[in-house]
């Protein structure tokens, strides 16, 4: 495996590994009219959870959408949540194929969902399973350009709080944070309830996909209509990141939302109205 030590040497502060988990909706832009709606309350929805998080992470909003008529997957990523696949195995490759699976599964055109890390998945769910998408929707999610890697785009973000704090252990191939961390990094306007979860699910994340470019074609990836939800006090994917990263990419409408990096944690009820008005 690449090792990441030199880097993180090298590049310290700066080095913003922003990875986990951003969703949050509210002030749509102008570039969010409701002429474009594709959303109806036959919607068909596929959640995408990020680093140090799982499935469990979008309950409150699967039941949201639920509610008005939707229909709702999440997906657990290999080495995520509850899953148990062994860590050598929990590549990009292998959190793509689960994500493709799930597109299989459910009513098409799906509305494919991603949060930070889970921004680089549903990149390359797009670019192979194009056809079967209605969108793809990045809520503070990683946004890479044909082949970026997720260390790329965190390399940038030098007002990440992520970075800091990351523990690396090149031995074990894990990313860590110290629990001490975790509410500044993913959850800073959470409740001490819903700091708790993010606290009690916490399980540390493999390393190898961070390292891992995405490859992406102008047919493939860059014929979906794709969305952008930014969070605006995001301390994990700054909003300058996530700005930087929807510049040079044609996006069919934003929004934007003040809050920290799990507003499916903090503000459910806000990412839900959000994702039915894009």
């Amino acid at each position: 495996m690449k090792s990441l030590k030199p880097f993180l040497l090298v590049t310290s502060r700066p080095v913003a590994f922003a990875f986990a988990f951003a969703f949050a909706v509210a002030t749509a832009s102008a570039g969010c009219g409701t002429d474009d709606k594709t959303v109806t309350p036959h919607s068909s929805y596929l959640l995408v959870h990020g680093a140090w998080m799982g499935a469990w992470c979008w309950d409150d909003v699967a039941a949201g959408l639920r509610a008005h008529g939707a229909t709702v997957a999440t997906v657990e990523l290999p080495a995520h949540g509850s899953d148990q696949t062994p860590l050598p195995d929990a590549t990009l490759d292998a959190y793509i194929a689960t994500v493709r699976a799930a597109v299989a599964a459910a009513p098409q055109p799906v509305i494919l969902v991603g949060h930070s890390m889970g921004g680089m998945v549903v990149t390359g769910v797009a670019e192979l399973d194009g056809p079967k998408l209605a969108k793809v929707i990045y809520l503070g999610a990683y946004l890479p350009q044909d082949g970026q890697s997720l260390f790329d785009l965190a390399s940038m973000d030098a007002a990440s709080h992520l970075g800091p704090a990351l523990q690396v252990d090149q031995v074990d191939g894990l990313a860590k944070l110290p629990a001490e961390d975790l509410q500044d990094v993913f959850i800073a306007d959470g409740t001490p309830a819903e700091v708790a979860q993010v606290v009690s699910h916490y399980r540390d994340e493999p390393l190898l996909p961070f390292v891992t470019p995405i490859h992406t074609t102008a047919a493939g990836w860059g014929a979906v209509p794709k969305a952008y939800i930014y969070t605006q006090d995001d301390h994990a994917v700054s909003l300058a990141l996530q700005q930087t990263m929807t510049a040079g990419v044609t996006i069919a409408a934003t929004a934007t939302i003040p809050t920290s990096h799990a507003p499916f944690l903090s503000n459910p009820a806000l990412v839900v109205s959000t994702l039915e008005a894009m």
